[in-house]
């Protein structure tokens, strides 16, 4: 897999440099094939390396979140620059999501 893992029940998505409409495409395709192969209750998104999001991008989180939601599942955000955010934030999507901010977070979520 290119972009997705998953461990012990979380899928762990590590963006690109760029998401745009393909990007997303490719990593909601990806996301799709794990949903099916491993049980997935929560999701990571990585934005460590990720420097330009349109609104594809929020749609791909959107997604994910209305596949882990039925089952008590939680979206998390990770690794965001300045712009990354301020992106969620004007999307509203930082209600319905959870902001890590170390990678201690991080590994809290799925050890």
């Amino acid at each position: 897999m290119k972009y997705c893992h998953v461990k012990n029940q979380c899928l762990v998505i590590r963006l690109p440099g760029e998401i745009d409409h393909c990007q997303a495409e490719d990593i909601r395709q990806e996301c799709e094939m794990m949903f099916l192969k491993a049980c997935v209750r929560d999701v990571i998104f990585d934005f460590t390396g990720t420097n330009f999001m349109d609104s594809s991008g929020i749609g791909l989180i959107l997604g994910r979140l209305r596949q882990v939601q039925p089952m008590e599942g939680r979206v998390f955000l990770f690794g965001g620059s300045p712009s990354m955010e301020k992106m969620w934030k004007m999307s509203g999507i930082l209600g319905k999501v959870t902001v890590l901010n170390t990678i201690e977070e991080m590994k809290e979520v799925y050890e």
